[in-house]
C-alpha cells in the first residue's frame, strides 16, 4: 500500500457523527490492502504520469468512502449489495482535472485488467467514480457507466 491507507479507506463523517463502529474484520483488511494492491496504487500511478504529461498539477485521488459496514452501508443508503460491504469498492475524487476527464482515464487504464464496476456517481451535492474490484458476489464483470443518485 503505497498512496493509501486502511485509515482513510475506513473513514467516515457519517460513521463518526452516528458513533458507528467502521473497523474491517481481517478478512475486510485482506480485501482492501488487494484493492489498494490491484487497483488504487496502479491506478494512482499512472494518474500521477497522466497529470504531469497533461500539466495538470496535482495527482491527488481522495477517498470519499472505502469500507463500510453493514449499519453504516444502511446509514448512507447505499445497496444491499454493495462492494462497499466486503471491502472491494472505493469511491474516489480527483484533486487535479476534471471528473469526466478522470473517469475516462480510468476507463482507458482498465481496458485490460478484471475489474467489476466503474461509475460515475452524481448526487445533488457532490461527485465521484465508483470503483469495485469484486462485486459482493466475487464476480468482475467490467460494468461501466454513469449513475445520478
Amino acid at each position: 500500500m503505497k498512496y493509501f491507507t486502511l485509515e482513510e479507506l475506513t473513514r467516515s463523517d457519517t460513521a463518526s457523527i452516528k458513533h458507528i463502529n467502521n473497523t474491517p474484520d481481517e478478512s475486510i483488511t485482506e480485501h482492501l490492502i488487494e484493492l489498494v494492491e490491484k487497483l488504487l496504487d496502479p491506478i494512482r500511478e499512472r494518474w500521477a504520469k497522466y497529470c504531469d504529461d497533461n500539466q495538470l498539477g496535482n495527482a491527488g485521488i481522495r477517498i470519499s468512502s472505502g469500507f463500510r459496514n453493514k449499519e453504516l452501508n444502511k446509514a448512507v443508503g447505499g445497496s444491499l449489495t454493495s462492494a462497499h460491504l466486503t471491502g472491494y469498492a472505493a469511491d474516489l475524487q480527483n484533486v487535479s482535472g476534471s471528473r469526466e476527464e478522470f473517469y475516462q482515464f480510468l476507463l482507458n487504464f482498465l481496458k485490460d485488467r478484471n475489474f467489476d464496476e466503474c461509475f460515475i456517481e452524481k448526487s445533488s451535492t457532490s461527485q465521484w467514480v465508483h470503483i469495485a474490484l469484486y462485486s459482493i458476489k466475487g464476480l468482475q464483470r467490467r460494468k461501466v457507466g454513469k449513475l445520478y443518485v
